[in-house]
């Protein structure tokens, strides 16, 4: 969600006349509007497997904990995901692709935390970490800039988990 701003903002100022519609929706919802025609692109973390669209990469980023300044983790260099799982856990549901990520990177682990609360979109999740429900597992850049009042983000290790975030758009389809 910080990203985003950075990139219209410079395809604003490189193409001052072309209307932007942005579909905030779960990577599976963006996915099905390109598939469908009813998107011309997306950013997305899927879709690089899916024979009808081409995928091309734009960064990697890893998860992170998010924490809220005051909580015992929010000291530590990095956590680990058992770490994670002693706390008030709070993740995305199944109908997002960071779950997914999550999930796949995480199915063989034992120690990988429990959910006590689950929301469709990470920005939800951020907004109850900074109320102090708990701490969660987010893409880094859908944390604050460092200097936040209230929010900290603590690298996760054992595994690090990451996810690649592209462009998508239908293959032999020229952008409009």
């Amino acid at each position: 969600h910080y990203f985003l701003p950075a990139v219209l903002r410079h395809y604003h100022e490189r193409f001052p006349r072309i209307r932007v519609r942005i579909l905030d929706e779960s990577a599976n919802e963006v996915l099905s509007a390109v598939v469908h025609g009813e998107a011309e692109l997306g950013l997305n973390m899927i879709g690089s497997d899916e024979p009808t669209i081409d995928f091309e990469p734009l960064l990697s980023e890893p998860f992170v904990a998010a924490c809220h300044r005051d909580h015992p983790l929010a000291r530590h260099r990095t956590v680990t995901w058992a770490e994670l799982g002693r706390y008030d856990f709070m993740t995305v549901d199944k109908a997002s692709g960071n779950r997914l990520v999550m999930d796949l990177a995480l199915a063989s682990r034992r120690d990988r935390p429990q959910a006590r609360f689950e929301t469709r979109h990470v920005s939800t999740l951020v907004a109850f970490v900074e109320a102090g429900l708990g701490v969660a597992a987010v893409p880094r850049l859908s944390m604050p800039r460092k200097g936040h009042a209230a929010l900290v983000s603590v690298p996760i290790v054992e595994p690090e988990v990451t996810r690649t975030v592209g462009l998508i758009k239908r293959r032999g389809r020229s952008l409009s």
